[in-house]
Formats: C-alpha cells, structure tokens, sequence
C-alpha cells in the first residue's frame, strides 16, 4: 500500500526536495540506476566478431580522408597566410597614400602662400610704369585696332598675318 503524506502534491517544496526521483514510464540507462541500492548486478554482455570489427573500423579513419584532411589543412593555412600578407600590403599603401596625400596638401598650402606673397608684393602701377617706361611700350592707337564680324557666338584663332586693308 502507498504511504500517503500529509503535503499537497502541487506544493512548492516539492521542487525543492533533494535526492528524490519519481518511477515514470521513462526508461532510466543502466548506469542511473545504483546498484548497491537495487541489489541487482548487471549482466555481461557478450558481443560479437563482426560487431566488434564494425565499431573499430568506424573508429579509424582512411588514409585517403587523412590526406584529404591535411591537403584541406595546408590549403586553409596558405589562404589565410595569403590573406594576412595581402592585408599587410593594403594597410602600408594605406598609409603611403595618407602620407602623400598629406604632403600633397601641404605643398598647396605652401604654392598658395607662395602666390599670395607674390601678388601681394607686384603692383599693377608698377608694372604699367615699367612697360610705358623702360620698354617703351606704348598703347594702341585706334588705327591699330581691327574690327571683324563672327557669325557664329565663339572665339576667333588667327592662323596667319592680318593683312592691310587701308
């Protein structure tokens, strides 16, 4: 006969209660089970030839799959060194165009501050004065000056002398 406890079944000690199972209908393996408890020794079994060879040649390995496995390997490995190698070169070109790309701005900077000076230092009266002056340069007369139509909107390139038309 059962014995019958006084707690509820649903009670949340339960889930606490240690070293305690419960007989369901799941089969438990042979190794759960204490023996010393039970009193029940567990039979030898005895297993055959062929059931025997199955279980070790399922636990070799062939040659060919070996050496499939380490060409696999040696590939892997010498993709990967491919790779870091290939990574290496990206990161110092990388670090050369950086390196360019700063000595670039740097010589705008320099060519520009250069201009500036330049310009800063010329002025257009001075260099008026020395054409009238020095080279005798002179303005055009309106004599000198030519008039042609264009037709057409643009420019006009002159590919020989202008000949007189006095």
């Amino acid at each position: 006969m059962a014995r019958r406890s006084n707690r509820r079944v649903d009670s949340r000690a339960d889930r606490y209660v240690r070293n305690t199972y419960e007989d369901g209908s799941a089969v438990r393996r042979l190794s759960d089970i204490p023996q010393e408890e039970e009193g029940v020794e567990l039979p030898k079994r005895k297993i055959s030839k062929r059931t025997r060879r199955n279980r070790q040649r399922a636990m070799q390995m062939s040659k060919g799959y070996v050496l499939f496995l380490t060409v696999i390997c040696v590939a892997m490995v010498a993709v990967c060194v491919n790779f870091l190698q290939l990574k290496a070169q990206l990161t110092t070109q990388n670090e050369t165009v950086v390196s360019l790309e700063n000595k670039l701005s740097k010589l705008k900077a320099d060519n520009d501050a250069y201009y500036n000076t330049v310009m800063a230092s010329v002025s257009m009266d001075k260099v008026k004065e020395a054409a009238l002056d020095r080279l005798g340069l002179n303005y055009a007369d309106e004599s000198q000056v030519q008039y042609y139509d264009v037709d057409r909107e643009g420019y006009v390139r002159q590919y020989s002398d202008v000949p007189d038309t006095k």
